[in-house]
């Protein structure tokens, strides 16, 4: 029996749905039970919460029940929107956002 990776780190650039798909899926493929997304695999689009793909990237992971990290830089913080958003997310289980990749790791260990 295969041992169950704690998690699956992204390293490709996630574009559109399609790319977070794909990130699920290949997480699920290695039995991962989270991901760890860096912000700089991430579109301009993610932080503009009018672009709406914050929104259904987050609506599939939960539909999959996978949960998820999301390391981010400083900078994205200083949005208004979507720091209440990260804020919001925070307080749930499923997703968290982090500003260090290993906080995010251990989060995803537990």
């Amino acid at each position: 029996m295969e041992k169950t990776a704690q998690y699956y780190e992204s390293t490709e650039i996630l574009k559109d749905n399609g790319d977070f798909l794909d990130l699920i899926g290949n997480a699920g493929y290695r039995n991962a039970s989270g991901v760890l997304i860096h912000s700089v695999h991430l579109p301009d689009a993610f932080f503009d919460l009018k672009s709406g793909l914050a929104g259904e990237f987050l609506q599939k992971l939960s539909n999959y029940s996978v949960r998820a990290a999301i390391v981010l830089e400083d900078s994205h913080l200083n949005h208004p929107r979507f720091r209440e958003m990260v804020l919001e997310a925070n307080k749930g289980g499923n997703i968290a956002y982090f500003t260090d990749a290993g906080a995010a790791g251990d989060w995803l260990d537990k």
